[in-house]
Formats: structure tokens, sequence, C-alpha cells
């Protein structure tokens, strides 16, 4: 039998219809948002306020976070501190900014925080297991909500919380993303979390190369 001959611009209008389809999916718009990432890279003299801004915009709008808040090591006194937001209140964003960290705030375990390893750069912290202070309570997005009860493994409460850090050379901590569950009540997933740590990736080439400029 012989094979039917397919014209060539059947195939070209095939990929392309393809790709204009697949373009919608959650997977390709988490790629174009890398892609938007990456080419503040190209610039010759990228802003990393603006990244980081950006990327707190592009996690919490394509995975439907909460809110989303970035923080960075200052290079001149080595302490950590929040730096961007998005969909943080702002009275709650005051709290979040007066807040500074050493590198071993971000242990597993630590005097005033306990935390489980998701992966190498994730941790998850419970509200059940990281009683707040009243600074902390005045960080929350909405404290109504505070001591409501977890009904499912998946479900999230108002003061859980992720981090994702965000690493250079030698695996040096440069600043950490730090995330809410999501609009329906729900942790991140692994996707979620798998995309976050890609732009951690990009974030700390960035501050990387940041770093080298001072």
């Amino acid at each position: 039998m012989a094979i039917g001959h397919v014209a060539t611009d059947d195939v070209k209008r095939t990929m392309k219809l393809e790709y204009v389809r697949t373009r919608s999916d959650s997977m390709s718009r988490s790629l174009e948002g890398f892609q938007m990432l990456l080419s503040h890279l190209a610039k010759p003299k990228p802003q990393l306020r603006i990244l980081l801004q950006e990327s707190a915009n592009l996690i919490q709008k394509q995975h439907s976070l909460r809110w989303v808040a970035i923080g960075m090591r200052n290079p001149s006194d080595r302490l950590f501190r929040f730096e961007v937001n998005s969909g943080v209140r702002p009275e709650a964003w005051s709290v979040f900014k007066q807040k500074v960290y050493r590198d071993e705030s971000f242990g597993l375990s630590t005097d005033d925080y306990k935390s489980e390893a998701i992966s190498r750069l994730t941790r998850l912290y419970l509200e059940e297991e990281n009683p707040l202070d009243k600074a902390d309570l005045q960080a929350l997005n909405r404290p109504a909500l505070f001591h409501s009860t977890r009904r499912a493994s998946d479900d999230s409460l108002e003061a859980d919380y992720v981090d994702t850090h965000i690493r250079g050379p030698d695996d040096e901590l440069l600043g950490w993303i730090e995330y809410s569950g999501t609009f329906m009540g729900k942790l991140p997933d692994s996707t979620t979390i798998r995309c976050i740590e890609v732009i951690s990736s990009i974030l700390g080439l960035a501050m990387s190369s940041h770093n080298r400029q001072l």
C-alpha cells in the first residue's frame, strides 16, 4: 500500500496551530513567564528591584496565591530583609518590612521557627507548629481567619507559608521567596513549587550579578 503524501503546507499549518493551542495551558504560561524574567538578564543594566517585583507579581497571578513576598541579603550588613510583595495588605507589609533575619533563621528547626523540607530549596511552615507573637499577628493578611480548622491535608491555614530559597554560587543563600496558600484555601501544589524554584534560580543569577557590581 502506498503511503499517502502530506503537503508541506499541512505540516507547517499543523505545527503553528498546535503551538497556538498549547500557549493557553498552564505550563506554557509558566514558560512564557520564565522567558519574560530571563529577558531582564539580557539587558545591559538589569534593574534588580524591577525583576523582583515582576517575579512576585508573576508568581501570585499565575498560581493564584493570596500573597507573595521576596527578600534578599543586604551586602552591607549581611542581614536578610523583605524587599517586594504582591498581594500583601499595606498594614501587614509595614510589619514585613521591619523584620530582619540571619542565615540561621532559614534552617529546618530554629528557636523561632519550625519547618519541613519539601525539597532542597523549599520549606513548609505550618500554623500549628509556629505560634505567632504580637508582631506576627499584625502581619497576617486576614487576621479574622487565624486559628481556623484544617479539614484536609492540602488545606492552607492563614498563618501557613512556604519559603523557597534563592541561592547563588557555592550554594550561598542570597534571598528567599515567601508565599501563602491559594485563593481556594489550598497549599501550593508540587507544580507551583517547582515553577517557583525555577524562578528562584533566575533570581539567584540576577542577585549574584548585582552583588558583583557593587
